[in-house]
């Protein structure tokens, strides 16, 4: 069901994993760039990586979207105590706040929908960790970026054009991104599957037998 936290939660992981396949390819180009002499890379591989590029600019507001109202569904379905409102699925990804209340609110929803209410946290615990290490990272990474290169522009220009060693800096700190997005979107997979959809459960169905009946 497309309007269910299963259904937009699978939706979600789907586009998480396209966003983490645009990081490995992004690293994959950043060195295959580097290791280019001459002219650069050439016109068709350009071309190609510019519409890899128009992909992922296309695919991190979808999978945003979707992971926001994939939460917010999650959040309405668990019943029990939470430490935020419902309106803190949304209102939590602020910057700063960002740094903790999705985590909050995830595991409050992990537990309360639960079966056993003394299940361990540690999925969601990992995938907070591996979230946090690919958002900082990667604007540390665009600092670094501006810091060493000036001109993103050169990143553009032929190989010759540009400082290998300030380059091979930021492609070296840049490697690491791809492997902390999988690590998020593996243990995402694990905490949306872990969350049962109540909306869509089959609910017990109470048969009266007439009196008399025998």
């Amino acid at each position: 069901m497309v309007g269910s936290a299963r259904g937009v939660g699978a939706a979600a992981v789907v586009a998480v994993w396209a966003v983490v396949a645009t990081e490995f390819v992004f690293a994959w180009w950043a060195w295959f760039f580097l290791a280019t002499t001459g002219d650069g890379p050439g016109v068709v591989l350009t071309a190609v990586m510019d519409g890899v590029n128009a992909v992922a600019w296309a695919v991190r507001p979808v999978a945003a979207v979707l992971v926001l109202r994939w939460l917010w569904l999650a959040r309405s379905d668990a019943p029990g105590r939470h430490r935020y409102g419902q309106r803190w699925a949304l209102w939590g990804w602020l910057p700063v706040v960002g740094w903790w209340v999705p985590h909050r609110v995830v595991a409050d929803v992990w537990t309360a929908s639960a079966s056993d209410r003394g299940r361990s946290r540690a999925a969601v615990h990992w995938w907070w960790a591996w979230w946090l290490l690919y958002d900082l990272g990667g604007h540390a990474h665009f600092v670094l970026t501006l810091l060493t290169v000036g001109d993103l522009g050169k990143l553009r220009a032929p190989v010759r054009a540009v400082d290998l060693g300030e380059l091979e800096t930021v492609v070296r700190a840049g490697v690491v991104l791809p492997v902390f997005a999988a690590g998020a979107a593996v243990f995402l997979t694990i905490v949306v599957r872990g969350i049962p959809d109540r909306r869509s459960a089959p609910r017990a169905v109470t048969v009266v037998e007439p009196e008399g009946a025998a």
